[in-house]
């Protein structure tokens, strides 16, 4: 589900909670009025230090071990010898060579859990994701059939303006057969939800330089025809981004960047213009979407149906709501509160190997209560939920998942996926043709479709 965003469900602005109640937290016990340390995490990116010297590579490897051991959802780690885990990795992190070498050894320490939600960022990353920002190449690539295919471009990037394109064949990257580098990143990287969900830490890998360091590319065109081409690290802007199409005349197309709450106000837009132009059909396009905000997840479910809706079940290690000062921020049994206006326009969900998180939150739960069909690529399998980074000694911060999730009908995504109703493969022909089977066969369903129940009970 990635990051819930629970402090916006208090009823006072997180800066008037901070005067308020600063004092009464410090000065009271702050597992009875803060267990999840939702506002301590907040408080503590005020006061972390951002030196990393022998005492607080330590201390940083101290408090990701133990907020693991005594705060992870799965008090049998997935099953993994968390203690053992420790000690073996305990040396090779606090000896690692340089302060990039420790923090990558202490973010391979929690890839043993193989879970894609729990992982260290470094400094340089935390500070991205503060900020909104990203560095990289902006490449996207799969892996079919042997070959190592382009599945996306930014069109800001580099790579857009000097001719990479989707359909191309990635064939050598910085002098290296490219399917043998690839092979090589994925030997060594970190331990994720699914086999297929650690490709995407061999595209990190492929995106992210060293500053100054360039990357060379080689490429086969559709035609044959071949060229290279010389790639630096740029760090830009990241701003999310939403896009909204009438298709065919009455049918309604959105996709968006992840579930980032400053998108909310616009998609919650074009739901509304979908529903007074009593739009034939909706589709939600949440292939590549990484996920984020699992409570928008739930706000979005909400609009398609009418009434109470079970939302499925949240599991925490204590099997217990999540709150804040009395405040109920999250339920274990969460309840969709229906619109009184539900849309009730037929729903195709679009999904591919990257959709993650809270994409998958949205797709199975639709799924699971009949409201909507599913087509593409069955999901990330990557289905659990963390409420914040907390911040780590020497810069750096943690992630670890405090969440899982069942469905409705009680199935498990994570490590599994959604499987789509409508399983369409990704091709290299689709890709070079730049064709979208996906899309055409939802559009091709939804022109066959009455509008679906007002009312929807699972």
């Amino acid at each position: 589900m990635g990051r819930f965003g629970l402090l916006e469900r208090l009823p006072v602005p997180l800066s008037r909670l901070v005067s308020l109640l600063l004092l009464p937290l410090v000065l009271s016990s702050c597992a009875v009025v803060d267990p999840h340390r939702i506002l301590a995490r907040q408080i503590d990116r005020l006061t972390v230090s951002n030196t990393l010297d022998a005492q607080n590579r330590q201390a940083a490897f101290d408090q990701v071990w133990h907020t693991i051991n005594d705060s992870y959802v799965d008090p049998d780690f997935n099953g993994v010898d968390w203690a053992a885990v420790g000690q073996r990795y305990r040396a090779q992190v606090l000896n690692a060579p340089d302060d990039a070498s420790f923090w990558a050894e202490l973010d391979h320490m929690t890839g043993e859990l193989n879970d894609a939600h729990t992982r260290v960022e470094n400094p340089a990353r935390y500070a991205q994701i503060k900020n909104d920002k990203s560095a990289g190449l902006g490449l996207g690539v799969d892996e079919l059939g042997g070959h190592l295919v382009f599945h996306g471009v930014s069109g800001m990037s580099q790579a857009a303006l000097l001719g990479v394109r989707t359909g191309q064949e990635l064939t050598g990257i910085d002098g290296e057969d490219a399917l043998a580098w690839w092979q090589q990143q994925r030997s060594q990287v970190r331990g994720g939800s699914t086999t297929w969900s650690r490709d995407a830490y061999v595209l990190r890998a492929l995106n992210s330089l060293p500053a100054g360091k360039v990357r060379t590319l080689d490429i086969t065109r559709p035609d044959g025809t071949r060229f290279s081409v010389a790639l630096t690290d740029e760090e830009a802007a990241a701003p999310p981004w939403l896009i909204s199409h009438t298709l065919n005349g009455n049918l309604v197309y959105v996709r968006f960047s992840g579930f980032d709450r400053q998108l909310k106000p616009q998609l919650m837009h074009v739901l509304d213009q979908a529903g007074s132009s009593k739009a034939a059909g909706i589709v939600i396009d949440l292939r590549s979407n990484g996920g984020g905000d699992g409570l928008m997840a739930l706000d979005l479910l909400a609009r398609f149906v009418k009434g109470e809706v079970k939302g499925g079940q949240v599991i925490t290690r204590d099997h217990q709501p999540v709150r804040l000062f009395g405040f109920s921020l999250l339920d274990t049994n969460p309840v969709l509160q229906g619109d009184a206006h539900p849309l009730t326009a037929p729903l195709a969900i679009l999904l591919d190997r990257h959709s993650a998180s809270a994409a998958e939150l949205v797709a199975g739960v639709a799924q699971s209560i009949g409201r909507a069909k599913v087509f593409g690529e069955t999901s990330c399998g990557c289905l659990l939920g963390f409420f914040d980074y907390d911040p780590l000694p020497g810069g750096g911060a943690l992630a670890f998942s405090e969440v899982d999730m069942r469905m409705p009908n009680g199935e498990r995504i994570e490590g599994r996926g959604v499987i789509p109703d409508v399983p369409i493969n990704v091709t290299r022909t689709a890709l070079e043709e730049g064709a979208d089977p996906t899309l055409q066969a939802a559009l091709s369903w939804l022109k066959t479709q009455a509008s679906a129940p007002a009312a929807v009970v699972p």
